[in-house]
């Protein structure tokens, strides 16, 4: 079994139980941010307060929240804040697996539930049902939340090996996340200013590299359908 899905006791998942507890007794330290169907707008407000690292581990992934969160990343990159990011490596390499070519911090790890840590001081996370997103400041549970993210960064693997490349180059990424949005080669190249032969080679290569049968089923194996 690969490293990124072998279970670890290392980073101490009991804080989660624990922090559902406080969640579902309706701690202050606790505020409710939003529902899950909500998450878009409160990744608008985390990165508006954000300023120097945002560390975020997730469960799942699919090729639309890449697109989202890629936005946020080129953002954060501009203001120069710290990103981290870890996904199982079931998912990145299944049911994502555009991430490792996108986010060159990527590393893969165990995650049994998701967390995001803005600036070392403000901490997200769900409930025990999932159904809500709540956030905290206060002290201690901040530090505990960081240093159990600390703990699993330094326990996972990057997931492109250093001195490898990527999966794919920025240019397929790009192309990626529009196929699956439905676009068609001439209006990938008009969007990305390359020739619609070039988009088609990018795509035939892609193919290859995924093991894809086809066109429809490369698009497939991108959004995860077959993950």
């Amino acid at each position: 079994m690969a490293m990124g899905d072998r279970p670890t006791t290392a980073p101490g998942w009991e804080l989660f139980p624990q922090m559902h507890a406080l969640i579902d007794a309706a701690d202050p330290r606790f505020t409710l941010v939003a529902t899950v169907q909500d998450a878009a707008d409160v990744m608008t407000w985390l990165e508006a307060l954000t300023t120097t690292s945002l560390w975020n581990m997730q469960r799942h992934s699919t090729v639309e929240a890449l697109r989202d969160e890629a936005g946020l990343a080129a953002r954060a990159r501009l203001k120069g804040v710290e990103m981290r990011f870890i996904l199982p490596r079931r998912v990145a390499e299944h049911r994502s697996p555009l991430a490792s070519s996108h986010f060159s911090y990527l590393r893969l790890a165990p995650v049994a539930h998701p967390l995001m840590i803005s600036d070392g001081a403000r901490v997200l996370m769900g409930d025990s049902s999932g159904d809500t997103i709540w956030t905290s400041e206060d002290p201690d549970v901040v530090a505990r939340a960081v240093g159990f993210y600390d703990r699993l960064w330094a326990s996972a693997e990057p997931a492109v090996p250093e001195g490898q490349p990527p999966p794919f180059t920025p240019r397929m990424v790009a192309i990626g996340i529009r196929l699956v949005e439905g676009a068609t080669d001439r209006e990938i190249a008009r969007d990305l200013g390359v020739s619609e032969r070039t988009v088609s080679s990018d795509v035939r290569e892609m193919s290859r590299r995924l093991g894809a049968r086809s066109r429809a089923h490369a698009i497939a194996l991108i959004s995860g359908v077959y993950g």
